[in-house]
């Protein structure tokens, strides 16, 4: 009990589950978790799959730009430099 009440006198400040909830906020960790899964586990965790960490957090960073439907905006932030305008020859 001693470490229970210890813990919320130390942390009570981050605590503020109410207000989080009345903004619609997720206040567990449930987001995280399913997160975790379908970014990490379902792709890396493949049978036979081996990844050097380089290349796997490569991967990981396009599945996250797909996840979250920011793929488009990354490609066109991405590709921005290397445009060049393109004219006609008489």
């Amino acid at each position: 009990m001693h470490e229970a009440l210890t813990y919320l006198e130390n942390h009570g400040e981050r605590m503020h589950y109410a207000e989080a909830r009345a903004q619609g906020l997720p206040i567990g960790s449930g987001n995280v978790e399913a997160t975790c899964k379908s970014l990490v586990a379902l792709r890396m965790k493949r049978p036979g799959a081996r990844w050097k960490e380089e290349s796997g957090q490569h991967v990981l960073d396009l599945r996250s730009l797909v996840l979250s439907d920011r793929w488009d905006a990354a490609i066109q932030l991405t590709l921005a430099p290397h445009r060049a305008k393109v004219q006609r020859a008489a």
